[in-house]
């Protein structure tokens, strides 16, 4: 099996003759007929059923056909992406990151990194923590963000961030006159916790025991957005990563500084690649510098609390 021959096929089950597939290719209706016969030969399959001057295409030369077309599809979007790469001169920068991240803090790179890069395509994708990881060890992103210790290999990781982590309430909440929520406060409380798939719950179950708060939380979820979200709705309160807090409405949900410490994590992780790409140099340190203001605005308005 080769080229030549695929080629020939699939023009012929495009163009629905051997005569007209030898026009396109610029050759005879004998060679196109002698390299389907090869092509038969070398499969296995009989893929056209002859009669008279008249083929069609038999159920197996049909089924083939999918799998070539699928083949030139790839082939197309490998085109596309040399077209991008002459255009943009490194073509799209593939990120992705958790919801806590991708939903506030990654978009304000992206406005920055646009800024200065404003003929290169993003793409952000928003995925759990294992996949992620997944696709940083298989190069199936450029940049990964990751909450959770990064232990894939082929990877390179740096930490973004540690932040300590803030309790959330319901706006209406008794405790919210309280400037500073110890464990103890949560005693009797309808927890909303995060699930184990994070770092933060094994130290989180570990302060809230030793202040004696002995409740199975009523919600568990992996994701500091959707705590926030439950915590809005009055279902319970919770202590979430600081980033979580960005773009929700004071008027339903309040955060306050948790005692004892609980400290949130996060890295970017990349591919290992032998030649680095100077654009995701770049984005790394727009990353660093823009997390470096966001933890400034934050820690402004603890200090505000």
């Amino acid at each position: 099996m080769n080229q030549k021959q695929i080629e020939a096929f699939r023009l012929v089950m495009l163009r629905g003759s051997m005569t007209a597939a030898a026009e396109e290719l610029g050759t005879s209706q004998p060679s196109v007929s002698r390299l389907i016969a090869e092509l038969e030969a070398s499969t296995g399959l009989a893929l056209f059923t002859r009669n008279g001057g008249r083929i069609q295409a038999t159920d197996a030369g049909t089924a083939f056909y999918r799998e070539v077309d699928r083949s030139f599809v790839g082939l197309e979007k490998l085109g596309h992406s040399a077209r991008e790469i002459r255009q943009f001169g490194s073509g799209r920068l593939r990120l992705v990151a958790p919801p806590v991240l991708a939903l506030s803090f990654v978009p304000l790179v992206i406005e920055r990194f646009l800024a200065a890069y404003p003929r290169i395509a993003v793409s952000l994708e928003m995925r759990s923590e294992g996949t992620i990881q997944r696709w940083a060890s298989s190069a199936y992103c450029d940049v990964g963000f990751a909450t959770t210790t990064p232990d894939a290999f082929g990877v390179t990781s740096a930490e973004l961030y540690r932040l300590a982590g803030v309790c959330a309430l319901p706006a209406k909440h008794s405790l919210t006159a309280r400037k500073r929520i110890h464990a103890r406060d949560l005693r009797d409380q309808s927890l909303i916790l995060p699930s184990y798939a994070d770092d933060t719950r094994s130290s989180l179950d570990r302060a809230l025991r030793q202040a004696g708060v002995n409740q199975a939380p009523v919600i568990e979820t992996p994701y500091g957005a959707t705590i926030c979200a439950m915590v809005a709705r009055g279902l319970g309160v919770g202590v979430v990563n600081p980033l979580a807090t960005s773009e929700t409405n004071p008027a339903r949900i309040v955060f306050r500084p948790f005692s004892p410490e609980v400290m949130f994590r996060g890295f970017t992780v990349c591919p290992q690649l032998q030649h680095p790409n100077p654009l995701v140099k770049a984005f790394l340190e727009l990353t660093n510098e823009t997390m470096a203001m966001e933890v400034a605005r934050l820690q402004g308005l603890a200090a505000t609390v």
